[in-house]
């Protein structure tokens, strides 16, 4: 049985050093694993638990990285020394985090992701030294070889179990027998693990049909370092006023925002819609075909329904998503909790989804945000005239749910590390969950 947002009851029992461990440092990179790692962090601290955070950097990215202070950590690392396929990580950068481990007097270990210092380092840095390892999963990367999405290739639709044979067929270039070994690989270091936290239901689910034990893991929600004290009032539309739809996030691949253009070449084209609705693109461009691109620049110059914001900040999402009616998350692939969803809920927007995967979960249709068909240009288009209508959205706004802090993250977490060790047996496996 999965336990759902354990209770934070234990947080005065936990006891020791507890180090968190991040693939990347938010000072070089801000996806949402690093960044939920980073918050969980800084909760700990609030709660004054004695927490450091362990971050793997690239030599190549020392110059750019900046430690907050003693409690901050970095683990060098080659980016020429390390195999993406089987997520082996050199034995020089295992050994220098087993190293720190010991130097730290490090008790408790939670791990945000593997990458870069290699999945062995699971075991050898931290399990073999006899330390409760607890495992946060943020998306596929130990289940699928493509990016972690569970999409296939190159047709690019959803996938729905990985085995070594569905995985040969988007990558011939690696034989059914290798994807085996890299199966077998994950399989053995995660028998070892305490426990695992998920953010939501769904991905965890998919982890637990592909063979770990349900008794192992724990939901718990991602929490935001920056949330609003209440959520802002809803945007004042003069007169007939258009509604603002809003995209926050990556432009790439799997987020989905050539959907939303095409979405907004069926919208121009309405004589009823084109005035009345915007939607307004915030992000970074990253690793769109040249294609895209064309097709992004033209939409944003002839397309009045459309305009880029540009990049933003972090620490400004708040008040730019409370320029907006909606936020629309409109991924091609399953997702987990991405931290968009939390942030808007945490301004009391409600959101429009691609009805799949963790988003579903999150946002229940017609109660806190209304879904669309995967990668239907046209049902975004119709949900977008939708929502714009004041009753449905005065509902939507009151469906919104309340969303936690980095103090509720951290509370939750402490909760379940504590009660795994507690029912910790002798070779050191847990054997419950709360």
């Amino acid at each position: 049985m999965l336990a759902h947002n354990p209770s934070s009851q234990h947080v005065d029992a936990f006891d020791g050093r507890l180090a968190i461990v991040s693939h990347s440092h938010p000072s070089i990179s801000k996806g949402g694993a690093e960044i939920s790692a980073f918050t969980l962090y800084k909760g700990l601290l609030d709660l004054g638990i004695d927490a450091v955070f362990i971050a793997a950097c690239s030599e190549d990215d020392r110059g750019r990285l900046s430690l907050g202070s003693s409690r901050e950590h970095a683990v060098f690392y080659d980016t020429r020394i390390y195999d993406h396929f089987y997520q082996l990580g050199s034995a020089f950068t295992t050994s220098a985090l087993r190293e720190l481990f010991i130097k730290l007097k490090i008790d408790v270990v939670n791990f945000h992701h593997y990458l870069n210092f290699g999945i062995d380092a699971i075991s050898k840095a931290s399990i073999r030294l006899g330390l409760p390892t607890f495992f946060t999963i943020h998306e596929f990367l130990s289940l699928c070889h493509h990016h972690g999405q569970m999409i296939t290739r190159p047709t690019r639709l959803l996938c729905h179990k990985a085995t070594p044979e569905a995985c040969h067929t988007c990558f011939p270039e690696y034989s059914r027998q290798q994807f085996a070994i890299r199966q077998g690989l994950v399989s053995r270091t995660f028998q070892e693990v305490s426990g695992f936290i998920s953010p939501s239901r769904f991905l965890a689910e998919i982890y637990i049909k592909a063979g770990l034990p349900a008794k192992k893991f724990a939901i718990i929600e991602n929490g935001l370092a920056h949330r609003p004290s209440s959520p802002m009032p809803p945007r004042q539309r003069h007169g007939d006023g258009a509604w603002v739809y809003g995209f926050f996030g990556q432009i790439n691949p799997f987020k989905g925002v050539d959907t939303l253009l095409k979405a907004a070449d069926v919208l121009v084209k309405n004589p009823s819609a084109k005035d009345r609705v915007r939607i307004r693109i915030h992000g970074n461009v990253i690793g769109q075909s040249e294609d895209f691109m064309q097709a992004f620049d033209k939409a944003i110059r002839t397309n009045n329904v459309v305009e880029y914001a540009g990049p933003y900040n972090n620490a400004n999402v708040s008040s730019l998503m409370s320029e907006c009616d909606y936020v629309v998350v409109p991924s091609t692939w399953w997702e987990n909790s991405p931290v968009v969803i939390q942030e808007a809920f945490a301004v009391g927007r409600p959101i429009i989804c691609t009805g799949i995967g963790g988003m579903a979960e999150k946002i229940v249709n017609g109660v806190s945000g209304l879904h669309f068909r995967l990668n239907d240009s046209a049902d975004l288009a119709r949900v977008i005239l939708e929502g714009s209508n004041n009753n449905l959205y005065e509902n939507l706004l009151a469906g919104v749910p309340d969303t936690l802090d980095q103090r509720d993250m951290a509370k939750r977490y402490l909760a379940f590390i504590t009660t795994s060790i507690k029912r910790r047996v002798p070779n050191g496996i847990a054997i419950s969950t709360i």
